[in-house]
């Protein structure tokens, strides 16, 4: 399914009945990588998968794609398919996204999961990273590509550490430069919205890998503290991809949590 959105196009699936969960995936991924959570979902969901700006086959709209802008475009979806309300789940760069539709339009949310994200801006020396990271995309991307997803991963050696790795890295492979180098600069800007958390209505779970070293276990539990009603998920031996490490893990967390708040 396609929507025009900005003079360009943004591409989405759909499937199921029910309530509405829609899935935002992270930096250099697109709505693939929410397949296995179909099945055991869109029983008694109904399941929205946006291929954010620059992501998948949605169209590159400039230099920076702001977490704003991007927010902007999953409600054009919700629009197009007439949700009034919906459970966000975002994966890391789709958590901030999440968060800045959570800002602009909160009475569309019933709920949030922020998997492997965070509320906070970058630190001053991420920023300096990313920076660097545009500089490494647009010199060469697939080199730039290669040598960020294996750090993602706890488990970076052996025949299933290669597949998965290589499962991401051709995902990846697929996005245009511009697309990449327009997401980095997009979370770069980002700003903090530790409010949205410690002020909103609607339930909130963090999934976390326990050795994920882009969004470790400790800025969660400072997340933790500002909603102390939130549902901590903390996944054992799993890095930043949690949704391939622990995958059966990832589900269960998101059905429950879903049948339990938004059915």
């Amino acid at each position: 399914m396609q929507i025009s959105f900005a003079n360009g196009t943004i591409r989405y699936k759909a499937e199921g009945q029910g309530p509405v969960i829609v899935f935002l995936h992270g930096f250099m991924e697109n709505a693939r990588i929410w397949r296995p959570f179909i099945q055991k979902l869109s029983p008694k969901f109904r399941v929205i998968r946006i291929n954010l700006p620059g992501h998948g086959k949605s169209s590159v709209y400039g230099e920076t794609h702001s977490m704003e802008f991007m927010a902007d475009a999953v409600r054009a979806v919700l629009e197009a398919e007439r949700v009034g309300e919906a459970l966000l789940v975002g994966h890391s760069m789709g958590g901030y996204v999440a968060l800045a539709f959570a800002e602009t339009f909160p009475d569309k949310v019933k709920g949030l999961v922020l998997f492997s994200s965070t509320c906070f801006e970058d630190t001053p020396e991420r920023k300096i990273d990313r920076d660097r990271s545009i500089k490494a995309a647009e010199t060469h991307k697939m080199k730039y590509i290669t040598s960020v997803i294996p750090n993602l991963f706890f488990e970076r050696s052996g025949m299933k550490a290669s597949k998965r790795i290589f499962k991401m890295v051709k995902i990846a492979a697929k996005q245009p430069k511009e697309g990449i180098t327009a997401a980095i600069r997009g979370m770069k800007n980002r700003v903090d919205r530790s409010e949205i958390l410690r002020n909103a209505k609607f339930p909130l779970m963090c999934i976390t890998g326990q050795d994920d070293f882009l969004i470790p276990l400790e800025r969660v539990q400072e997340m933790h503290r500002l909603r102390p009603d939130a549902t901590i998920v903390v996944l054992e031996n799993c890095g930043h991809e949690g949704f391939i490490e622990q995958k059966k893990e990832s589900v269960k967390a998101i059905q429950t949590f879903a049948l339990e708040k938004i059915l």
